[in-house]
């Protein structure tokens, strides 16, 4: 049995580096639903809270005050940049050792 594997393009490479910080964004965005409480005060997003609202006892039905901070959500950004990153670099060192494998059947490394 042949085993084939696909190189990776140049322009699919590319096209991973621009996917990945527009993923990680929409990521983090979408950990600011995420909530946990801690003394009274709601937070949002994973692994840094970048969202908080403060919970009012006296007035139920009132809209929560949100306070948001960006350095915390940029953070969040890069946390996942760095890992989609990691899984394309792993990707294409896989790939890569695959296809030298495929190339010279008794190279083990």
């Amino acid at each position: 049995m042949i085993l084939s594997v696909k190189p990776l393009k140049s322009s699919h490479l590319s096209i991973m580096y621009v996917l990945v910080p527009i993923l990680a964004v929409l990521v983090a965005w979408a950990t600011g639903y995420w909530e946990h409480t801690e003394n009274g005060i709601l937070e949002y997003g994973f692994p840094l809270a970048w969202k908080t609202s403060q919970i009012i006892p006296t007035c139920a039905s009132c809209p929560l005050p949100v306070s948001y901070n960006w350095l915390f959500f940029l953070l969040d950004v890069v946390f996942y940049i760095a890992i989609g990153y990691a899984c394309v670099f792993l990707y294409t060192k896989v790939i890569k050792k695959q296809k030298g494998q495929l190339t010279d059947p008794g190279k083990t490394t």
